[in-house]
């Protein structure tokens, strides 16, 4: 018999988005389909997990007002991320670091990589190639730091799989944090929401306080988010010693007893992330349209992926309509 927990409507607690969703959704669909049929590697597994990621639907929550060609380019950016993270989650410590470097070069030059006689780089390659038109020059140096952390990371995390597994050393909440927040996909994707808004904010601003401290809720609401919605996918996965339910749990500071002391004890952080995020947006100076439309463009992403991860497959957070209206996770 299933137990069940309670896990409250993050979105309600969040700010409007400048748009519901993407009307690209459908087209996008359709043709990730055929581009994901059209690849000779794939077999029928490879292919029924690439659609039931359904990475569209989270390109057309986080990006409601862009183009079709950009947002092709988020789902091959995010198809490429899900692929290194799925690689290095079972590498060994060398491979991972491998892989990772792997990954970068094929960002770097695409070209090339088409070439190359391994999968994972003519994979990695053909999917980078997809972003170009969107990741232009402007944005291209803070695209690739942004995959190096989230390279790197996925690579800090095997070391960390075989330091807990050998050594038996638990995470504890602040040794997680910095690294995972390495590990989410948030920065690159918020390179994706200057680039497709079109916005021109100065390297100067960003590194302003305020809009660092911004960037730095929108990832904690990534992280927690993602932690307490895809908790039941990496259960099944064997997946949970790098999920913040899972360190809450094991680390005596947080005193959670149970998984639903920890879920509540999430929910908490991800309310308290919220009220910084907006603490700061209120202090972004109205002479700077442009930071204010990036604000914007943050709110869109940050509740547009925790949309995606209530609706996807991948997730199945809830197994009927009942239990997403009641809020009820069975495990």
């Amino acid at each position: 018999m299933s137990r069940t927990y309670r896990i409250p409507d993050l979105v309600a607690r969040c700010p409007r988005k400048t748009h519901p969703i993407n009307d690209n959704l459908v087209k996008l669909e359709e043709e990730h389909n055929q581009w994901i049929d059209s690849i000779p590697s794939f077999g029928e597994r490879e292919r029924a997990g690439c659609k039931s990621g359904q990475i569209p639907l989270f390109a057309s929550c986080c990006y409601p007002t862009a183009d079709l060609e950009a947002l092709h380019a988020v789902v091959a950016h995010m198809n490429a991320l899900i692929i290194l993270d799925h690689a290095n989650d079972t590498a060994s410590i060398e491979e991972a670091e491998k892989n990772a470097t792997l990954f970068l070069s094929a960002f770097d030059d695409p070209s090339t990589g088409l070439a190359s006689p391994y999968k994972f780089v003519k994979l990695i390659s053909s999917l980078a190639s997809r972003t170009t038109a969107v990741i232009s020059e402007a944005h291209k140096a803070d695209c690739r730091q942004a995959n190096t952390a989230f390279a790197r990371a996925t690579a800090q995390e095997a070391l960390d799989r075989q330091t807990t597994e050998v050594d038996n050393v638990k995470l504890t909440f602040n040794t997680y944090i910095p690294t995972r927040r390495k590990s989410v996909a948030a920065p690159v994707f918020l390179v994706y929401a200057r680039a497709i808004n079109g916005l021109k904010v100065s390297p100067e601003l960003l590194d302003d306080t305020i809009v660092k401290a911004l960037e730095l809720a929108v990832i904690d609401i990534f992280i927690i988010s993602n932690d307490i919605l895809s908790y039941k996918k990496e259960l099944k996965g064997e997946g949970v010693v790098h999920n913040l339910l899972t360190i809450l749990m094991q680390d005596p500071s947080t005193a959670c007893l149970d998984l639903q002391h920890a879920i509540d004890y999430a929910v908490n952080l991800f309310n308290q992330t919220l009220d910084r995020f907006t603490e700061y947006r209120s202090k972004l100076t109205r002479g700077e349209p442009q930071l204010q439309a990036y604000a914007n463009a943050m709110v869109d992403l940050f509740v547009g992926v925790i949309e995606w991860q209530l609706a996807s497959t991948r997730y199945n957070v809830f197994e009927s309509d009942e239990d997403r209206f009641n809020g009820i996770m069975r495990l």
